[in-house]
């Protein structure tokens, strides 16, 4: 068999293979094809996970009210447990329980719900009836004395338990404070170390005679890894109980940028039988609804099981699964349009890098770490190194270069600098190290030209990767990678004319 008719059989199949999957999603499954078809749904995992001591072992996780009573689509996942909700005076309580568990363990909890006009924080009359008692901080000596210093100040200018609020946070959060707050500052956060603020304002806010304790929210902000939660403060304004974020104590909590998992003072989680527990939530965005992904997930198509994976693990596949398309970019302008770059993995990183930071700034930081680090890896070159040490030395320059540029941006209020971290290290290091190599042998319009026409590709991918319809495509239609393969299989067998000979050469025709 010829190779031309071995490359067009292999091609057939990957298309036919990768389409005939994609159809069968979107007729029989019903996973529409077009991302604007229906509206975006968040969905908020809560994943806990700790050691367990090898016996029995009971995790208990507060969750919203929202979830039971407003039906949010509550899943949670778990292998070897058994699982119940709990309900208490109106509080939700997810509870694990096992006869025997080993080693590293995780539960998850998971919600899903369209864009609401609701936080959770909304303002609750206090269970029971009655009015809450606000606790005693035991403070005493000194810590007392500046205790009471601070509440008479914001007592002063205040009128009610909101602004007392208002003020206590905004005092205990400036800069500039007074030295009562410093020396308050100082014992809290040698004992309760991350959050000693939050717990102080709730102190104070409990010695002036306003009940207050701890919450819990969580961020709207699809990011990458794992949140820690939020905390927020509930207090009672002698009517009802309301949730405020310490952090911009003045404004209400806004429903699109927060939701409010715990309320109610208690322990946010809990587990018997197990150490080093840790909770982390994570926020995704997904663009079909809660029953269509289960659809996929209970489907026998293997390119459909990353959605059986829990939220932490599936929102990788958001990013890896944008490096064929970068690469498939990287294919089209090299060898069909004929832009020269420093190899194909440069480009691909750098678009990836700049899909979570500003265009605009990571041009000119990616520009001013390359052309610090040649001016330096020239340097180098007068003394002689082998490759090796040469490279590494080159990391550790431009590990000292990203640090100096994001502490300079960050004094300059320039907080885009502090981005700078998702830069590919080695990949810029490596660069240079090309770059440097290229301008001593070919001289320095050809490496310019490699390095200008490597930041042309990125930008081209970036732009290619953000679309919002190639993104859906990629993530919930990963077989269709299978025709992108075919694509580039074609391309590889391409030996004509690229489109930037046609026009270097088109002398010759005329000839």
């Amino acid at each position: 068999m010829a190779s031309r008719i071995k490359l067009l059989l292999v091609v057939f199949i990957l298309t036919a293979i990768g389409g005939g999957i994609a159809a069968y999603k979107s007729v029989k499954l019903g996973l529409p094809i077009s991302a604007s078809d229906k509206p975006p749904e968040w969905m908020i995992e809560a994943k806990l996970t700790f050691i367990a001591d090898g016996g029995k072992v009971r995790a208990e996780l507060s969750i919203p009210s929202a979830a039971v009573d407003e039906g949010l689509s509550p899943e949670a996942g778990s292998v070897g447990y058994n699982y119940y909700v709990e309900k208490d005076q109106g509080e939700y309580t997810a509870v694990w329980t096992s006869e025997k568990q080993s080693e590293n363990q995780a539960l998850y909890y998971r919600v899903n719900f369209p864009e609401r006009k609701k936080s959770g924080g909304e303002p609750l009359t206090h269970p029971g009836g009655g009015f809450p008692v606000p606790e005693n901080p035991g403070f005493s000596g000194s810590m007392d004395d500046a205790a009471k210093r601070v509440i008479q100040r914001a007592k002063s200018v205040s009128a009610d338990p909101d602004s007392l609020f208002v003020g206590l946070f905004r005092e205990i959060t400036a800069i500039q404070t007074s030295q009562e707050i410093g020396l308050l500052r100082a014992r809290y956060e040698d004992e309760s170390g991350r959050g000693a603020l939050t717990v102080l304002g709730i102190d104070l806010l409990n010695m002036a005679g306003v009940p207050a304790r701890i919450a819990y929210g969580v961020k709207l902000e699809e990011a990458r890894g794992g949140q820690q939660p939020t905390r927020l403060v509930e207090y009672y304004d002698g009517a009802y109980w309301k949730v405020r974020d310490p952090d911009d104590p003045a404004s209400t909590l806004d429903p699109s940028k927060i939701f409010v998992w715990h309320r109610g003072g208690d322990a946010l989680f809990e587990v018997t039988g197990g150490d080093a527990s840790q909770l982390s939530f994570t926020v995704t965005r997904d663009f079909i609804r809660p029953n269509e992904l289960a659809s996929l997930r209970n489907s026998p198509l293997l390119v459909s099981t990353i959605f059986g994976l829990p939220a932490s693990e599936r929102d990788v596949f958001r990013y890896v699964v944008l490096i064929p398309l970068g690469a498939f970019v990287v294919v089209v302008m090299r060898n069909l349009i004929g832009i020269a770059t420093l190899g194909t993995f440069m480009p691909v990183l750098l678009a990836l890098a700049l899909l979570e930071m500003n265009l605009e700034s990571g041009l000119i930081m990616f520009t001013v770490i390359v052309a610090a680090g040649l001016w330096f890896r020239f340097l180098l070159s007068r003394l002689n190194m082998l490759v090796v040490p040469r490279v590494a030395a080159c990391v550790v320059i431009v590990t000292l270069l990203m640090m100096i540029l994001s502490v300079v941006s960050y004094r300059l209020g320039m907080l885009d600098g502090l981005r700078i971290t998702l830069f590919p290290m080695i990949i810029l290091a490596w660069t240079i190290e090309r770059m440097s190599l290229i301008w001593e042998e070919e001289g320095k319009r050809s490496a310019l030209m490699q390095v200008g026409g490597s930041l042309l590709v990125a930008v081209i991918a970036f732009a290619f990767m953000s679309i919002r319809q190639v993104k859906y495509l990629a993530f919930y239609f990963p077989e269709l990678l299978l025709v992108l393969l075919a694509l580039i299989i074609l391309i590889g067998r391409y030996t004509g004319y690229r489109l930037s000979e046609l026009f270097r050469f088109r002398d010759f025709k005329e000839v």
